[in-house]
């Protein structure tokens, strides 16, 4: 038998037993080895290496989303140790959770933008229409960040990183896809560098046509359910001088999508428009021991819905952040390090609906932190970071966070260890809506707080590296929405959220030819008070396989998994596991085709209840790079 035929052979042997296997789990994104020289820019507001973090923290890379074929940034998510998402179909309302965390306690970035939308509940970005073509890397630093990223990062940050160009020369990476549900997909991005300027332009655009967002296994659902949208991203760098450099960052997207209600169907719609810009500017001496950065940003938010009950103009939630941040570094040598910050931000909504009324807000807060980092010796790293927030309606309140990295090379089978912890509080104001909303709103809210740890250790050998994290966090004085209130219910202060878990993730080369990653989250919510279950999933995770069988043609076999959800409105979800198929074949250097057949069995399932999840689907498509 040839090569190709027993890896053939071997690829269908292994793909059944995945089918089968609930307790394989695993994601494309393996632990950033330890011993690596690249800084890690999300961990610290120190320049720190990766042997030098002692958060969990996971890297995506652009190879990650090639081989994964992801389209959108939550595709991804949902195979990271310790993240939960609440919508895996296209244009689903998707929530966040890290380490059990609600989606508002999750703070997203995008090239330095503060991404967050106080016309929401509570100020917290919604990640549904974010694409993949023009990410260069993502960094998903999870447990308490507040002291570093201020208010929305009690869960953990997601950082996205888009392309950029560090060398002269002119690329064009392009794509398009279509398939099931008449899906339509494609987009250019022209990336660029001459002399001291660089530059990037990218326009995607995606439409399909379902299925119907409510499950028909939980209510009525006759009608297929559209979304579509559109984007336009890019990036200007200039070179000012040896030291200094200046960037501009901008993107604007405009999706539309049909509604259902949580188990029903109707005919409602929303649109969507969105944009986000930021000016950055930075400082570095020649021997790199003073760098400084400014940031000035803006992101905002129009949603409009429009439907029976809604005004003929559409019932209208337009919210913006805008942001100043300052960071100073200061390394005089490796020993001894320390960064700090001013931060400077204003939410502003401008509400108005027949649903629950009108009104306009706003908010500030001013910040100031620093963050010192100590190495003593070649394997031991320590930070101490303290931040105060100062908010216009809250007042002053504190947060401080303390990690520690110890790592040893070469110390288990020739491979490198590092044994990592971390401790931190963090603070969250109420939203806008939470307390100004002329129905559901509640003046008396007060801010919650939350602490928690982490300690772990990562393996890394030249073929294999593996992360195992045990956490735990409490949040007190959580908001929720207490239905019992009259007339029609508002937002509440309950006691005291805890959650507890662990997390394991690795990547394995078993031979040249085939790699495995794996990524597996054991998470325990429950009630401080009453000691209940809060119903989040206590099992999730992801397996995959992937194959080269030629050095131009790859197969991937990848599973998915979680149990039992209660958190969500309505009842519940039940376990459920899928399996996609997903090959590619380089039939040039620059030109890529590429399959996939998403949920292979057909599985009926939801991530949240009453939401449809999709069905088996074909998706085939081309990729270049010019």
């Amino acid at each position: 038998m040839s090569n190709i035929s027993s890896r053939l052979a071997l690829i269908a042997a292994l793909s059944s037993i995945s089918a089968s296997a609930f307790a394989q789990s695993g994601p494309s994104d393996a632990p950033e080895a330890a011993n690596s020289d690249v800084v890690l820019v999300t961990a610290s507001r120190t320049q720190s290496d990766a042997r030098e973090i002692g958060s969990a923290l996971t890297v995506i890379t652009e190879e990650d989303i090639r081989t994964g074929q992801v389209l959108f940034l939550k595709e991804v998510l949902q195979d990271i140790p310790g993240v939960q998402i609440t919508s895996d179909r296209p244009g689903g309302l998707n929530s966040v959770s890290i380490r059990g965390s609600d989606n508002d306690q999750a703070l997203f970035l995008l090239d330095g933008i503060e991404l967050g939308d106080p016309s929401l509940i509570t100020t917290q970005f919604t990640s549904e229409n974010i694409t993949s073509l023009d990410i260069g890397r993502i960094e998903v630093l999870r447990g308490n960040q507040s002291s570093l990223y201020g208010s929305d990062a009690i869960g953990g940050v997601v950082n996205i990183i888009t392309q950029r160009a560090n060398e002269d020369g002119f690329r064009i990476n392009a794509e398009a896809e279509g398939g099931s549900e008449n899906t339509r997909s494609g987009g250019v991005s022209l990336i660029g560098k001459s002399g001291v300027f660089d530059y990037r332009l990218t326009g995607t655009a995606f439409a399909a046509d379902g299925p119907s967002l409510a499950d028909p296994d939980t209510g009525p659902a006759t009608e297929d359910d559209a979304y579509d949208r559109w984007s336009l991203s890019g990036r200007a760098g200039v070179q000012l001088g040896e030291t200094l450099e200046a960037q501009m960052i901008g993107f604007y997207s405009d999706s539309d999508s049909d509604l259902d209600g949580t188990n029903s169907d109707n005919l409602n719609t929303v649109g969507k428009y969105e944009y986000g810009a930021a000016l950055q500017v930075t400082h570095e001496t020649t021997d790199s021991r003073w760098r400084n950065e400014l940031t000035v940003s803006r992101y905002n938010a129009e949603r409009r819905y429009y439907g029976a009950f809604n005004l003929p103009d559409g019932d209208v939630f337009d919210g913006a952040k805008d942001t100043a941040l300052y960071v100073l570094n200061f390394r005089p040598s490796r020993l001894f390090e320390v960064a700090a910050g001013l931060n400077w931000e204003e939410e502003s909504t401008d509400q108005v609906t027949s649903f629950s009324g009108n009104f306009q807000a706003e908010i500030t807060t001013e910040s100031a932190f620093v963050e010192v980092a100590v190495r003593p010796t070649d394997a031991l790293s320590l930070t101490l970071a303290g931040r105060l927030d100062d908010n216009s309606r809250f007042g002053a309140f504190d947060t401080y966070r303390v990690t520690g990295a110890y790592y040893l090379p070469a110390l288990l089978a020739g491979g490198d260890v590092k044994f990592r912890a971390s401790y931190g509080t963090g603070a969250k104001a109420p939203g806008l809506f939470q307390l100004f909303d002329p129905t559901f709103g509640n003046p008396n809210l007060e801010v919650e707080t939350s602490d928690g740890y982490d300690a772990g250790v990562d393996l890394i050998w030249e073929k294999a590296q593996l992360e195992l994290t045990v956490f735990s966090t409490d949040i007190t004085n959580e908001i929720d929405f207490d239905g019992s209130i009259p007339p029609f219910g508002r937002y509440a202060q309950f006691g005291k959220t805890e959650s507890k878990g662990a997390e394991f993730g690795a990547r394995v080369e078993l031979a040249p030819w085939m790699f495995v990653s794996q990524s597996f989250t054991i998470l325990d919510t429950q009630n401080g008070e009453t000691d209940l279950w809060k119903g989040r999933p206590r099992y999730s995770g992801s397996t995959s396989v992937t194959f080269h069988v030629t050095p131009r043609w790859d197969l991937t076999a990848r599973m998915r998994y979680r149990t039992e959800n209660k958190s969500g409105f309505g009842g519940a979800t039940e376990a459920f596991k899928t399996l996609d198929l997903l090959t590619s074949y380089d039939i040039t250097d620059s030109i890529e085709l590429y399959g996939r057949i998403v949920n292979v069995s057909d599985e009926q399932y939801q991530l949240s209840f009453g939401s449809n999840a999709p069905d088996q689907g074909v998706f085939a498509g081309l990729r270049l790079k010019l």
